[in-house]
């Protein structure tokens, strides 16, 4: 028996290693599926964090969108107010025109002679009406540091501005 004894230990020695061996590969073949299953859920979980904060950044710029067009809508409604008022202005300077006209030749003084004065009464209207508006587009301020200046809007500036100018156009 003892030519199997060295043989005997040695098959024992390879079986208690291949015991020891055994378990430690299943440990370790478990280590990297529970590391693959723990960046599966992180990463489930950065992608739905993602996904919130992408919703609630689509919310935000939906309401900036909102606020943006109801905001230009009032702009808009203002500026056809505005022109409307334009208009009528426009209306009421040809009435006082045609009345100056007419009085003229009822009168028989030059029409030249009343449409003068008339046009300098109405010049000093609207420039009475706003002093400081023409003192500092006479002094070359543009249009939005006037209405910076005087909080008004750009629009009305520009469309009293524009005014001024067709009654210096029509008086000239």
């Amino acid at each position: 028996m003892q030519p199997y004894l060295p043989y005997l230990l040695l098959l024992g020695a390879v079986v208690i290693v291949a015991a020891l061996a055994t378990p430690r590969k299943k440990q370790l073949a478990e280590q990297p599926e529970q590391t693959v299953q723990n960046m599966e859920i992180a990463l489930e979980q950065f992608m739905e964090n993602m996904e919130k904060e992408n919703q609630e950044l689509m919310q935000l710029v939906a309401e900036a969108q909102r606020a943006a067009k109801a905001e230009s809508e009032l702009k808009d409604k203002r500026i056809d107010a505005l022109e409307q008022k334009c208009g009528r202005l426009s209306e009421q300077l040809q009435q006082l025109q045609h009345r100056a006209a007419a009085q003229a030749q009822s009168a028989s003084v030059p029409a030249e002679a009343i449409e003068k004065p008339a046009a300098a009464a109405h010049r000093n209207t609207i420039q009475t009406r706003y002093p400081e508006l023409f003192q500092l587009y006479d002094q070359g301020k543009s249009i939005e540091a006037i209405s910076k200046k005087l909080g008004m809007n750009k629009g009305e500036v520009q469309l009293i501005i524009q005014l001024a100018k067709q009654e210096v156009a029509a008086y000239a």
